[in-house]
């Protein structure tokens, strides 16, 4: 028999004061049983019973565990040794350190696998595994990542079942026969690489005490203290059995209504049993604390409904409510973005009107997948700071670089190497701006160098990422921390990220990362950082540094039903509550059928235990409020088919139909923020059925605000925020003619269409003035080395059909025949008409021709230089349009103009001759070919002209100039001079 007793905190002094023999303390939500823990070891230590070193206490997380000893240390006066206090797994990994190689034989103690490194074992394992030995159903399955991740967690559910092969075996599961052997085989594989998984680590602590120890470790602890025991294994009941099986001086504390774990081996009737096991001819006493100091009477009672009245088994019986008041809601919609939406605008309401802390908020979901994503973007809206759904810190910006360092240094998809080089090249390392990076990028593709020989030419610092690039040893041989450094020290781009202002979350990260690499390699220095980054691609990887990569600020708590255990707030939303999803009573789809290790689908026992857990798991969420619950669901909308509210918000609301449900309060009248303003004058001014006053004043509140801080209307939604005009151009620049002709006909179409690109594409229009080109260039190179003036048609035609056949394409057979027609005609127009008179002597084809101009460099090809019969130069310059300039604009032309200048200054040409003409040649001008001839006197303006647009571009002035082309102009929808692209922009 066992001794039960109800108390209250008015009683706990003497119930802390009775520290021997096994006692269970059995705590509703808030009742303080981890504090009735600290409270007795402190006594213990105090009272001089047990030295601090002599008690072991023991929880289920790390942050546990550290909260438990500064607690315990608070209330001990005086100097002391520090407690053992620690989770299971971590003073299980103590004990085999001192005991293993006595108790077991091992000759050192193995390196601990993460789960992730844990699952990659398997998935390699099963790979190598005959799919002939495996059910038909799972053979094919063998080198998937699902199969790998769902045998991984089956090795960690026998572990701490105490199950081995045999055992399995024994349960004539189908799905099984294969594991027993594959069991054996991945024990080999762990013992020959000196490795042990979470779940074997502790079964072998047990075996490790079973052999002997046990009697040492309880000497060593005469004491045992246990939070959330309701949590445990089978195998870690098993430890605590051994720990303490001569003097049985265990305390555990409980809250069976908080056993939530029963998919990772969490065993409830360790609580139900625990009278029966540790008794051991002390007598028992099973304390229950009677008054919570949290949760209220509204919020109890409506958690209790949802637990059946608080029926299921191992309860704590009636459990006082706290002193203060409380409130449950809830709610439903008929939009996952409605839901979304009105969360948010209450976190916001609370925190301004009834000034709650966003650090006292939290919403929990059953999943992240769902509601998340979307609630994060409507707080975004209200800059709510909240950490986004699955952030981590493999996804940090700063994380990311070193990664595509990683793969730029180590992959052999060309594609992937290039995205990678390009990101690092526009992020903080290098800062380029994007018209440097397009640039490079062009030259990447035109001349197909690699990245090495292209960084060390384009960039003052490119060598060392270059050399990071063509020695990647560091990121796929070396030990992931070693990695690190020699990237940290050798690229010296990272001092931009040290010693500039606004890198202080990217310093964070990299510091996280650094020790996350270090604990990696210490595990396993196998590792390498381009294993690191696989690993970081699965979508369960998530690296916890023990220091912080972000900006410690309040901030609400977005997380799961499961992760809120432990935690407090005042305000909790449980939100995304609809059936099937909550309680998730969905049959398993896994492939091995994890479940029937401990029920089978098919038994309606199994399907109760699986129900009742999911009620626990509801009360538990519904107890972490002090004030206010808020229960929300969507129901079947315009994005959501098949829902219905959870049958648990209609519990904690007190209905048995959704019909009795209270709508959502309405949208507060009076606006709390500028946003909130804003939304609702946009609102009166579209409502036709708003009076006619109110719309005209709230239009003038719109456009001219009462207070100039309150908003800008640029800002408001559905506007476009104009972007900067600066950060364009980077010196040193090389400018080319043509360029002068875009910048001086209008800069703003120039900056967008050829140095943003933005011009949508490349035109068959411009994909045939190259081909034409080319043919010319060919044929006419060919006239050139045979001493002719110009080339032959049948000649030029032969080159057409020899060009059109291997490099053209413009997007279906019929429209490339149709385009080399129109090649064939102006081949044939240009060359029957020939201009040149005789004597003419052809003396370059495509000439490359430069000129600086106050420290900048001009460029251009001029098609044909000819040495007239005078003995003057000509410069030709072919055109394929159809819409020859006039004749006065073509006598001013600057790309004509540039022509006769850097012929002047080119040493080789100047060799033949003064330049005395150029001309644009148009075969496609009219019957004829149409001729368009600079103005010689006018080649002294030329050079102030360049100089003008070489200010402007340096300045980067950007103004639109309309004209008659506008009418062609590609980037005429956003170009403030026109109403079709005035609307994203204000005066």
């Amino acid at each position: 028999m066992s001794e039960e007793r109800r108390i209250g905190p008015a009683e706990w002094p003497e119930a802390i004061e009775a520290t021997d023999g096994p006692q269970l303390v059995v705590a509703g939500p808030g009742t303080g049983k981890t504090e009735f823990l600290v409270q007795r070891a402190v006594h213990l230590i105090r009272s001089g019973r047990a030295r601090s070193d002599q008690i072991l206490v023991l929880s289920f997380s790390r942050r546990a565990a550290t909260d438990l000893r500064n607690r315990i240390g608070a209330g001990v006066e005086g100097s002391w040794t520090g407690i053992a206090a620690s989770t299971f797994h971590s003073f299980a990994f103590r004990l085999l350190e001192a005991h293993s190689e006595r108790a077991l034989g091992w000759p050192s103690m193995p390196s601990l696998l993460t789960g992730p490194e844990q699952v990659a074992l398997v998935h390699h394992l099963l790979r190598e595994e005959d799919s002939e030995d495996w059910p038909s159903d799972l053979g094919a399955f063998l080198g998937t990542q699902t199969l790998a991740v769902e045998l991984s967690d089956l090795i960690m559910r026998t572990r701490e079942l105490l199950l081995d092969g045999t055992a399995l075996a024994a349960m004539g599961v189908p799905e099984w026969q294969a594991i027993p052997s594959f069991l054996q085989a991945y024990d080999r594989r762990l013992e020959a690489e000196g490795r042990i998984d979470y779940g074997t680590l502790l079964l072998r602590a047990a075996q490790c005490l079973e052999s002997g120890v046990a009697a040492e470790a309880e000497e060593q602890y005469p004491y045992v203290l246990v939070d959330e025991f309701q949590d445990t294994t089978v195998v870690q009941a098993r430890m605590l059995d051994l720990l303490t099986a001569s003097r049985r001086n265990l305390t555990v504390a409980a809250d069976p209504y908080q056993s939530i774990y029963g998919f990772r081996g969490a065993a409830i009737d360790n609580v139900i049993s625990f009278v029966e096991r540790f008794g051991g001819g002390r007598e028992p006493r099973r304390w229950v604390l009677a008054e919570s100091f949290r949760v209220p009477a509204p919020i109890l009672e409506s958690a209790l409904r949802v637990v059946a009245g608080g029926a299921l088994p191992g309860g704590a019986g009636v459990v006082l409510p706290a002193g203060h008041g409380g409130q449950v809601g809830a709610y439903v919609f008929d939009q996952a973005t409605a839901e979304a939406e009105w969360i948010a605008t209450e976190v916001e309401r609370m925190h301004l009107e009834e000034a709650v802390p966003y650090s006292a908020m939290a919403v929990l979901v059953r999943s992240k997948r769902h509601l998340l994503p979307e609630l994060s973007r409507a707080l975004d809206r209200r800059n709510i700071p909240h950490d986004p759904p699955d952030s981590r810190l493999a996804d940090h910006p700063a994380v990311r670089m070193v990664l595509d360092l990683v793969t730029a240094a180590t992959d052999t998809d060309p594609e992937e190497v290039d995205r990678a080089v390009r990101r690092l090249l526009l992020g903080p390392l290098f800062a380029l701006s994007l018209s440097q990076e397009r640039e490079i990028w062009r030259m990447r593709r035109r001349t197909d160098r690699d990245w090495p020989q292209l960084l060390r030419e384009t960039l003052p610092e490119g060598s060392a990422l270059a050399g990071l690039i063509e020695d990647p040893a560091w990121a796929g041989q070396e030990a992931a921390a070693d990695g690190f450094w020699k990237v940290w020290s050798r690229l010296p781009q990272f001092g931009r990220v040290v010693h500039e202002p606004g890198f202080e979350e990217h310093r964070a990260a990299l510091a996280s990362l650094a020790q996350s690499l270090t604990q990696q390699s210490e595990r396993d220095p196998r590792v390498t950082l381009r294993d690191y980054g696989r690993m970081a691609a699965e979508e369960d990887f998530e690296a916890t540094p023990l220091l912080s990569f972000r900006a410690h600020q309040p901030h609400l708590t977005l997380t799961t039903l499961h992760q809120a255990k432990g935690l407090e707030f005042d305000t909790v939303f449980i939100a995304d509550a609809i059936e099937g999803l909550f309680p998730d009573n969905r049959r398993t789809q896994a492939l091995i059928r994890l479940e029937l290790l401990t029920r089978r689908d098919d038994d309606p026992e199994g399907r109760r235990a699986r129900l009742q857990e999911e009620m626990r798991l509801a009360y538990t969420a519904m107890t972490r409020a002090r004030r206010r619950v808020v229960w929300s669901a969507t129901s079947a909308g315009l994005d959501e088919t098949e829902n219905r509210p959870s049958r648990f918000l209609l519990a904690a609301a007190g209905v048995s139909q959704v019909d009795e449900l209270v709508s959502p309060p309405a949208e507060a009248t009076k606006p709390l923020t500028a946003a909130a303003a804003q939304a609702f004058l946009r609102r009166t001014l579209t409502d036709a059925a708003a009076p006619a006053p109110a719309r005209v004043a709230a239009l003038a509140a719109l456009s001219h605000p009462p207070a100039g801080d309150w908003w800008e209307p640029r800002r408001f939604p559905g506007v476009a925020e104009r972007g900067p005009d600066h950060g364009v151009i980077s010196l040193p620049i090389v400018l080319s003619p043509s360029q002068a002709d875009s910048y001086e006909s209008c800069p703003r179409r120039y900056v967008l269409e050829k140095r943003l690109g933005l011009q949508g594409g490349d035109s068959p229009y411009a994909q045939f003035g190259r081909l034409i080109h080319t043919v010319l260039e060919r044929a006419e190179s060919a006239a050139r080395v045979s001493g002719l003036p110009h080339a032959q048609l049948e000649t030029a035609l032969a080159k057409l059909a020899e060009v059109w056949a291997k490099e053209a394409d413009f997007g279906s057979p019929v429209l490339t025949e149709a385009w080399e027609m129109r090649g064939a005609k102006l081949l044939t127009i240009l060359y029957e008409a020939w201009p040149p008179p005789e004597g003419t002597e052809l003396l370059a084809v495509e000439k490359s021709l430069e000129w600086t101009l106050d420290e900048i460099k001009w460029w251009g090809r001029a098609d044909r230089i000819e040495r007239l019969p005078t003995g003057g130069l000509r410069v030709i310059d072919y055109k394929t349009t159809t819409s020859p300039p006039t004749t006065g604009e073509a006598a001013e032309s600057l790309q004509l103009g540039f022509y006769l200048c850097a012929v002047a200054d080119d040493p080789e040409m100047a060799a033949w001759g003064e330049p005395e003409a150029a001309q644009m040649w148009f075969p496609l001008g009219g019957k004829r070919p149409a001729v368009r001839d600079f103005e010689v006197a006018k080649l002294e303006g030329v050079g102030h002209r360049l100089l003008e647009v070489e200010r402007g571009i340096k300045a980067e002035e950007w103004p639109a100039r309309p004209s008659k082309d506008c009418g062609r102009c590609s980037v005429k929808l956003v170009c403030p001079a026109w109403p079709e692209g005035r609307e994203a922009y204000l005066p």
